[in-house]
């Protein structure tokens, strides 16, 4: 069988092969949450919860300054409905010296809220000496001290009684703790996340910046720059690091099959050894807190985790179609060819594909395949798609970091747009076209022959308006490729149930048949150029196989996923 390169061995996608440069990494992986931020995080959310900003801001008007004026209004709405929730929360003096500690961190100071900070709220113990030393009014003084300090132990009035200028710090230590969250878990913040980053895009035109008279802008705490800042860059070449951010993983990365619990445990009880002796270490020279250490080490672990989790399913597809397929020797049964025309596809080459209908597409729809392959075509077409998406879920956290610079650019403003489906702010994205090049270059490189397909990168158009477009995109990948990954390593765990296997044996033959007729369904469909802003791109290769999960419902071979315990692939959006 003549394969171009597998991906399973022998190419830089390989575990083997692909070792990660933990100082580079560490340029594009942001930190860890403190316990603190965890608190701040929790007030932004629920701003964002109620706010309603893209709602009253993204409408079509032709009244410019109107439109300026809704945005000064929706960001000073964020900024009262925020302080008064950090004001209620009970965790008011824990936030001030988050933000303190930040701006300490960032310009050297100690201060906060542009005076004494902390200190002008907390009573000194000279003060306190000061008033009990007077006899005659000892008792009255010590009333006033318990007031004294119960108000500073509460300052509810610290940051509600101002203007929102006056808490700038604590509203850009607060957005940059929510956009820092959502690179690290990527799962979080679905409905809210975008609802954030428009705010600060509006927030960065200079316009509105001069009218709102400060900033809400805050580079992302990064590790790389964190440890520069600290003086300890000598952690992220200590030969123990890679090992105590290791990804441990419960499967066997060749075969699938589950490791057993007694070897993972002991691979998990090993890697925390190696991170708390990390943290004896470089917690003991005194230029980083043990529990700064921590998050260093727990920060770039779960980078790596991140993105183990997210290749592991494309490597598992690719391997599936290198191990099954054969670009040159074609299987009628499950052939890959396809066929388009603008009624739709229809094949009754095989009496599997007529009885069950795998295509699910009617005749006559609008629907269906645009790409017309032969096997060998197709079978090249989607091992280059895979290929390419190996390289982008690698570099996910710098495409995640370009984004944020593309879309909180100073220089480069948005047009408000229909572009088919509803209003879209479109912005140019150079950064991230940038890295997306280079990844595209190096996989056209790699593939060993001609590109099937076109390779533009749609980017700040009407099929990828913005950034944030691009990144929603791409984490996709992981949510519809994990679910049928373990449905066909589960398969013949599945098929040990008499009932089950039955099943599967009246209606496709056998697992191994059900097996390839599954993979030929999504190979083909999958990647047939169908979708709204489908085609052989590089978005629309996406773009199809986003359209494929869409039409599960209408295979003949749903019901056994069902017996699988699938139950969707988008998840939770909460």
């Amino acid at each position: 069988m003549r394969l171009m390169g597998k991906a399973s061995a022998g190419t830089p996608d390989s575990k083997a092969q692909d070792e990660y440069n933990l100082a580079d990494l560490a340029k594009w992986v942001p930190l860890r949450l403190s316990a603190t931020e965890r608190h701040l995080l929790e007030v932004l959310e629920q701003t964002l919860h109620v706010s309603e900003y893209t709602d009253h801001v993204d409408i079509a008007t032709r009244r410019g300054g109107m439109k300026t004026r809704r945005i000064l209004d929706g960001i000073l709405e964020v900024c009262h409905i925020s302080t008064g929730l950090a004001s209620a929360s009970g965790q008011e003096r824990k936030l001030a010296s988050l933000c303190e500690g930040e701006q300490a961190v960032s310009t050297g100071a100690t201060s906060f809220e542009g005076g004494g900070g902390m200190q002008q709220l907390l009573l000194s113990k000279k003060k306190k000496k000061r008033l009990l030393k007077n006899g005659k009014s000892k008792k009255k003084n010590k009333k006033k001290l318990v007031a004294q300090e119960q108000q500073s132990a509460a300052p509810s009035g610290a940051w509600a009684s101002r203007e929102p200028e006056d808490n700038a710090l604590l509203f850009q230590t607060m957005f940059e703790i929510g956009r820092r969250n959502k690179v690290l878990n990527p799962a979080s913040m679905r409905t809210t996340y975008g609802k954030l980053m428009y705010l600060l895009q509006d927030a960065q035109n200079p316009t509105v910046a001069k009218s709102l008279g400060f900033s809400l802008h805050k580079d992302m705490v990064l590790v790389k720059p964190f440890l520069e800042d600290q003086n300890c860059l000598d952690l992220l070449h200590d030969p123990r690091l890679e090992c105590a951010v290791q990804f441990i993983d419960d499967r066997d990365p060749e075969t699938g099959t589950k490791l057993p619990r007694d070897h993972v445990q002991a691979m998990v009880k090993g890697k925390q050894r190696v991170t708390q002796d990390l943290v004896d270490t470089y917690g003991k020279e005194g230029k980083l807190s043990p529990e700064d250490v921590h998050r260093v080490v727990e920060s770039l672990a779960d980078a790596i985790a991140y993105i183990e989790s997210n290749v592991r399913p494309v490597q598992q597809m690719l391997k599936y179609l290198e191990d099954n397929f054969d670009p040159e020797r074609e299987e009628k049964q499950f052939s890959l060819a396809l066929s388009g025309s603008s009624r739709g596809y229809y094949s009754n080459g095989s009496s599997l594909y007529s009885k069950y209908g795998l295509s699910a597409y009617n005749v006559g729809s609008s629907e269906g395949p645009k790409l017309s392959h032969s096997h060998g075509t197709q079978y090249t077409f989607v091992w280059q798609s895979l290929r390419l998406w190996c390289k982008v879920m690698r570099h996910m956290h710098r495409l995640w970091c370009c984004a944020d610079d593309d879309l909180l650019s100073t220089t480069s403003s948005y047009h408000l747009y229909n572009t088919g489906q509803g209003l879209n702010r479109v912005q140019n994205c150079p950064r991230v076209r940038k890295v997306m090049s280079s990844l595209l270059s190096q996989t056209q490189q790699e593939a060993g022959t001609s590109w099937v397909g076109l390779s533009v990168i749609h980017l700040g158009d009407r099929d990828v308006p913005n950034a944030l477009i691009f990144i929603d995109k791409y984490t996709q990948i992981p949510r519809f490729l994990n679910p049928l990954v373990k449905f066909l390593q589960d398969l013949p765990e599945l098929c040990a149930d008499e009932r089950v296997s039955s099943y599967v044996t009246e209606h496709f033959g056998s697992p191994d048949k059900l097996k390839l007729t599954v993979l030929a369904d999504y190979f083909k469909h999958g990647f047939d150029g169908s979708g709204d802003d489908g085609g052989s791109c590089i978005d629309g290769r996406l773009t199809s196989s986003w359209n494929w999960t869409s039409r599960l419902a209408k295979k003949p071979y749903y019901h056994a996923f069902m017996l699988s315990g699938f139950q969707g692939f988008d998840g939770d959006f909460r």
